[in-house]
């Protein structure tokens, strides 16, 4: 899972990392849930929310809100109705409205990637998540997701007759349970790592993810330092001066963590360059 603000290179650094691993002859997935996704230029193929084919042992997907709440509507859309039927007088539009309630989106999300992630279809998958806010709040939502069910039980409770509570209950609590199986896949399973720029903000910012996922009990396993400019390609005084005020940040992100990968400045991204790239990310295990 790599996580950091917009306009990092997340992207960039998931297709390094997915290339690597499948050239290691790994079958591999990267999985971009990132509303504005680039998955699809990185590897010069269209991508969609199906499973493509990339390359030999690389696989890619890009997956969108909408096809998840299409999903979460197949799966619980005709129940909910009935249970909505049961005190009033309402049209399947209700089962839309439900459907943009905050946490619904981001929870079936979670459950889907968990999804195929238990398939075992694929011996890894890197998950190209969305900037750094929306990934908070996903990781956060499980826990919020089983408080608002708890709530839910009580207020539904007063309005339904006892013969007809069964169905809102069954709902309610494979709701509860998801939640827990998303926690536990979350803290158990996932591999983080988070990705930076050596600036001024993106310091602060990295040190305010460290500290959240610490929070969620998730350890961050590598921060990965993008865009770093090396000493041997500044030919002008402003590169020199951008390499020392780089050197400054890249040693502050350092002293907050042990595992930090530095990635140089490339000019485009080939399939050439995602391999060094992976090799920078990598290189004390090769």
């Amino acid at each position: 899972m790599l996580s950091g603000k917009g306009g990092v290179g997340k992207s960039t650094i998931s297709a390094a990392i997915a290339l690597h691993f499948a050239l290691k002859g790994k079958k591999t997935l990267v999985l971009s849930t990132d509303p504005a996704p680039s998955l699809s230029n990185i590897f010069g193929i269209n991508l969609s929310n199906k499973i493509s084919d990339i390359k030999e042992n690389l696989y890619g997907i890009e997956i969108s809100g909408d096809e998840i709440i299409k999903k979460w509507k197949e799966k619980f859309g005709n129940d909910i109705y009935a249970v909505m039927r049961a005190f009033a007088d309402v049209d399947y539009s209700i089962v839309e409205y439900i459907g943009t309630a905050p946490g619904i989106e981001e929870e079936f999300m979670l459950d889907y990637i968990m999804k195929i992630a238990k398939s075992k279809n694929f011996d890894i998958i890197i998950w190209d998540t969305a900037p750094l806010g929306n990934t908070l709040k996903l990781l956060s939502m499980p826990s919020k997701f089983i408080t608002h069910l708890n709530f839910a039980t009580k207020v539904y409770t007063k309005f339904y007759k006892k013969n007809s509570t069964k169905s809102i209950y069954e709902i309610i609590d494979e709701w509860k349970v998801l939640s827990e199986q998303i926690t536990k896949f979350l803290k158990e399973d996932v591999c983080l790592m988070a990705v930076c720029i050596p600036e001024n903000l993106a310091v602060y910012q990295t040190k305010k993810l460290l500290c959240e996922f610490k929070e969620h009990n998730i350890t961050v396993q590598k921060v990965i330092i993008n865009n770093v400019i090396r000493k041997d390609v500044c030919d002008s005084k402003f590169m020199l001066k951008k390499f020392e005020i780089q050197k400054q940040y890249i040693e502050k992100i350092k002293n907050g963590h042990d595992d930090v990968a530095e990635i140089s400045l490339f000019e485009e991204i080939t399939e050439e360059n995602l391999i060094k790239i992976s090799r920078e990310i990598f290189k004390d295990e090769i």
